[in-house]
């Protein structure tokens, strides 16, 4: 997918510390291990899975989040890992994992150590001698493949989204590791995996880390600086290979396409002369083609250095994954713009703007990628003026970061430097974050016709917010720092805190298709976790909200102790059932938190705690809440949860979950399968209808016979729908769930799901059909897709209880 930072229209363009790392209680590792261990079964994996703890950090906020390698009979698997993350009081939340399954090889090896070392030295030849002696590692190591997925749109380009890794087999491998460093003449680094049965040899790869160098950069945007690059012989590269994510800059010299150019090289590491390039008759070698690679270079660096340095993360994707941008793509281009099929950043030379590569544009494309990998905020409607702004809004603050010392100061003029974008393309800013209405088009405030308009204009409110919030507003009318919404204004946060709130809820809260309202909900959550519950910091959000139309304002409540109107009820529920437990009480700006047998319930935070589907195990338990203020806290009495067997129901659907493949299912029964892009909602199977970009139908459908002496009849399923439509109006593609009699004729349509409904996730659909017991019927779900953009609807664990 790629996502363009600048619209084609000239008018309109498109200090804290390193969060800590601290080192975890061994109890909450031993925890986390125990955790992904009593869900190997839910993982897709058996009991000759194991898992070894590689690395365990506690930070700031006093999560603990383990990471573990993935053990097959006791040998390591080959990128296959699993992260537990546990809250501060040692409850286990969901798993991050990166693992293999169907792995079924045997892991005794025909060669030994000492032979594979043996034929990889064959392989060097070395002249000399090993700085030190190579290793060999035992792993099982899949042998991928990149492939299109098979529901691909035949009429659209195949984007980085439209490719699934996919593994074709498992191999006995040894991972050898070697170092010559014998001089110019051999000086290698290289690594190997080496069949552990026949010695072949299925990849090799360098991993020499080469000299770094500091240059000097004459660049345009951001006066001389130093810049990071690599010394590779005699000649300096614009390769930085100092920081955490590697960086590297091509010269595309006019070229287009998905090639990378060539990296760009220089004699003495002095780049550059601060002057403009304006066109083809210039070389892009030369000292002022150079100056647009070194804009862009110091853009990436300091877009690093200010996410790592202030937020804690290292690079786009958290992981360090390299990046590289290409200057001088085809010629007078007016446009900069981020791709995630080559996970890079490109430029154009400018007509109506200078050479794009300024810095606060760098950070909007490098801020694309870093979306891409955490919200990955869907690029059209309300999401998608989001997911713009968000580019935008750490635009403007890496430019603050890179023009103060590397930091962020407690307090900022508001000044067109600070607080537009592109403010250095042309003789006006291209986007005002201060009152967006200024470049003509976008609107100041949020309205109900905001997702209907280009991204790169329904991304001023959240750009107007983000200002608000650092710098509040005022309440002078003439102002352009006023909001009607907050007339007597009010005081901000500073810009330290207000993008730590906002990074935090992009990747904590937000989702694909997160709206104003719940981005609203999101930073609010991301204030509380950060700086408590009613702090300035959180009221500041309430506000910065307020003032683009969305949610009210902070109203201050006059707290006092808190006390409980009404006690949580003691509840009698059957095996299955959940169970609601409830309190009232008053004192102003209460907060909640439950607990089930004396222990505190992760997320039980609000005045109703509902149980998960209870067991006969819960029999018994107790419940009670604690209600707190700023003035005083009060434990509400013990309610206790009766818990009875209940009747057995039988499932009249076979293979709901789909993991004997289309045993018992009629109709496009190729639908089912494993696939890497729609992951199963449970097991490792799944049903996919649609999903083909063209005209097709495609269904399934399970006879069954429902008792006339039933009590009840529940039909369930998990669905998860995503769309390549981007109309927010229109049903052009669908899924209709019926019921049939045996002839194929409706007997009533159940419910009809189409592109309009895409979500993330899976969501449990329950339906009632007590109505025809005693029948026999077709549970039919039957998919159609107009002929482009794909739809797809993608079933689970479907169930007749």
């Amino acid at each position: 997918m790629t996502r363009t930072a600048l619209p084609l229209l000239a008018a309109a363009l498109v200090a804290g510390p390193i969060f800590a790392q601290h080192t975890p209680a061994k109890a909450v590792v031993d925890a986390s291990r125990a955790q992904v261990m009593n869900l190997r079964q839910n993982l897709g994996l058996d009991d000759q899975h194991d898992f070894t703890v590689r690395r365990a950090h506690t930070d700031e906020l006093g999560q603990t989040h383990t990471r573990m390698n993935q053990l097959f009979k006791g040998v390591r698997v080959w990128e296959g890992e699993a992260i537990a993350h546990a809250d501060s009081e040692g409850n286990q939340h969901p798993l991050t994992t990166s693992l293999l399954r169907n792995i079924n090889l045997s892991v005794a090896p025909t060669l030994s150590s000492t032979e594979v070392l043996g034929r990889v030295h064959g392989d060097l030849n070395p002249m000399g001698s090993y700085a030190s002696a190579p290793t060999a590692e035992l792993v099982v190591f899949p042998t991928t493949m990149d492939v299109v997925n098979r529901r691909v749109a035949f009429d659209r380009e195949i984007t980085a989204e439209d490719m699934t890794r996919q593994v074709v087999r498992y191999r006995l491998a040894y991972h050898v590791h070697t170092e010559l460093e014998n001089g110019a003449e051999e000086t290698a680094h290289t690594d190997y995996i080496v069949d552990a049965h026949t010695g072949a040899i299925l990849k090799k790869w360098s991993t020499l880390h080469t000299t770094d160098a500091v240059g000097t950069a004459n660049t345009q945007f951001s006066g001389t600086v130093s810049i990071h690059t690599n010394l590779n012989g005699s000649t300096y590269e614009l390769n930085d290979t100092f920081r955490g994510m590697n960086i590297k800059t091509y010269d595309l010299n006019h070229g287009t396409g998905s090639g990378t150019g060539t990296l760009y090289t220089d004699a003495d590491n002095v780049w550059g002369n601060g002057t403009n390039y304006t066109g083809s008759t210039t070389s892009t070698t030369s000292a002022t083609g150079q100056t647009a690679a070194v804009d862009a270079h110091y853009g990436v660096e300091m877009t690093y250095d200010f996410y790592k340095n202030i937020l804690g993360r290292n690079g786009i994707d958290g992981a360090g994954r390299a990046t590289y941008s290409r200057v001088h793509y085809s010629t007078s281009y007016d446009n900069a713009f981020w791709s995630d099929s080559c996970f890079c950043m490109t430029y154009g030379d400018g007509s109506s703007f200078k050479s794009l590569e300024a810095l606060d544009v760098a950070a909007h494309e490098m801020t694309h990628g870093v979306c891409a990998n955490t919200a990955n905020l869907t690029y059209s409607g309300e999401s998608g003026g989001l997911n713009e702004a968000n580019s935008d809004i750490f635009g403007a603050v890496v430019e603050i970061f890179a023009r103060n010392g590397f930091t962020l100061p407690a307090t900022v003029a508001n000044t067109d430097a600070a607080w537009t974008m592109g403010e250095q393309l042309a003789s006006t800013p291209l986007r005002y974050m201060y009152k967006p209405s200024l470049d003509g088009s976008s609107p100041n405030a949020w309205s109900s016709t905001l997702k209907n308009l280009d991204v790169h204009y329904s991304s001023g409110p959240a750009n107007r917010m983000f200002f608000f919030l650092s710098q509040g507003a005022s309440a002078t009318s003439t102002s352009n720092y006023y909001s009607s919404y907050t007339p007597n204004g009010f005081t901000g946060i500073g810009p330290e805190k207000a993008i730590k709130i906002w990074y935090r809820a992009l990747a904590t809260y937000f989702t694909a298709s997160t709206t104003y309202a719940a981005a609203r909900t999101g930073a609010i959550s991301a204030a509380k976790d950060l700086y408590g519950a009613g702090s300035a910091a959180e009221q500041a959000v309430w506000n910065a909200f307020a003032a683009i139309n969305v949610g009210s304002a902070w109203t201050t409540v006059t707290e006092t102790v808190p006390t409980i109107t009404t006690q949580p009820a003691s509840k009698s529920v059957s095996t299955g059932a959940t169970a609601t437990f409830t309190v009232v009480a008053a004192g102003g700006n209460l907060g909640y938190q439950w607990y089930k047998n004396s222990a505190a319930i992760s997320g039980a935070t609000s005045a109703s705690y509902t149980t998960p589907a209870t067991v006969i195990g819960d029999n018994g338990a107790t419940f009670y809440v604690k209600v707190t203020n700023t003035k005083g806290t009060v434990n509400s009495n013990n309610a206790t949860l009766t818990v009875t067997t209940a009747p057995p129901s039988t499932d009249l659907i076979l293979n709901g979950g789909f993991e004997s493949g289309a045993t018992s299912w009629t109709g496009t029964t190729a639908a089912i399968g494993t696939f890497t892009g729609q992951p199963a909602y449970a097991g490792t199977k799944n049903a996919w209808l649609g999903g083909n970009g063209k005209t097709t139908t495609e269904y399934l459908y399970q006879t069954v016979t429902i008792p006339s002496t039933a009590t009840s009849a529940v039909l369930s399923f998990y669905l998860h729908i995503d769309t390549a439509e981007t109309t927010t109006s229109t049903a052009y593609d669908k899924l209709v769930v019926s019921l049939q009699n045996t002839s194929g004729t409706t007997l009533k349509t159940l419910a009809t799901y189409s592109n309009l409904n895409k979500a993330a996730g899976y969501a449990l659909k329950t339906f009632d059909l007590s109505a025809y017991k005693g029948q026999t019927v077709r549970v039919y779900f039957k998919a159609t897709e107009d002929s482009s953009l794909q739809s797809s609807f993608v079933l689970d664990n479907i169930s007749l209880k």
